[in-house]
Formats: structure tokens, sequence, C-alpha cells
């Protein structure tokens, strides 16, 4: 009976272990490191910045301009939602209005080792005005680290 008990606690406490972010039994996962983090996008290098705090990204600044396409010049600074990292990953996504402009993005990441995040950063940028319309999107990878 003792076996039994004590067996079906090192399940529980594995079990609660294994869904902890970026945390894990094995010494070849380790956690994911708290405190500030930068990037930047490999589009065009503008800067991405966050906070990890636990398992929640926080703070996450992501900066776009939008050139070179029909859309007119803009610069954005993307500050969505405080995510919870599922393992070693976080997905966030955003929506702004602004006058005659209106944007979208979509951003992941996946955290490599303990101090190194990779991902995707998506957007779609419009401006209606007056009958004229333009619309653009750009996707690009992001990379970044522990600062």
């Amino acid at each position: 009976m003792r076996k039994q008990i004590l067996s079906g606690l090192i399940s529980i406490l594995l079990l609660t272990l294994s869904f902890s972010c970026g945390n894990s039994v094995s010494p070849t996962t380790p956690a994911i490191q708290d405190g500030p983090w930068s990037g930047s996008l490999s589009l065009s290098g503008e800067p991405v910045t966050f906070t990890m705090e636990g398992c929640e990204v926080t703070d996450l600044h992501v900066t776009f301009v939008y050139w070179g396409s029909d859309l007119p010049p803009d610069t954005v600074l993307w500050t969505p939602d405080d995510k919870v990292a599922i393992s070693n990953k976080f997905h966030m996504t955003d929506t702004l209005s602004i006058g005659y402009y209106s944007y979208s993005m979509s951003i992941n990441g996946t955290f490599n080792t303990p101090s190194s995040v990779s991902g995707m950063f998506g957007t779609t940028g419009s401006y209606d005005s007056l009958g004229t319309h333009y619309t653009t999107s750009d996707s690009c990878s992001w990379s970044g680290s522990h600062d």
C-alpha cells in the first residue's frame, strides 16, 4: 500500500513539473531565463523587446515600419497583451486602427535554449480614404536573446 501511495505521489509531482513553463526534470531542457529579452526582425532590423516573468511574456514591443509598398509610410509600435508561454513557445496577435490606417500582426516565438529565442512575425496594413485603398502584407523571421 505504501508503494502505491508513494508511486502515486511521484507521478503527480512529475506530471506537475512537466506542465511548467520551460522547466523539466531533465537537465537538457533548462528553464527559460526571466528578465529582459531583445532581438530584431530579419526583414528590416526593427527591434523586438519583451520581459519574461515566470511563464509569461510581458511588455512585448515590436516596431514595424510600413514603407516601400503601396501603403503610405508609417511606423507602428505593437504592444499586445501579456501571454503565457506554453512549454517553450508563445504566440501573440494584435490589431489597431489609427484614423484611415488599420493594422494586424501576429508573432510567435520558440525559446531554443534558456537564453535564445526565434520565430516569425507577420503583419497586414491597410489605408482607406476617399475611395483610395492600399493594403500590404509582410512576414519575416526574428530572433533574440536574454539581455
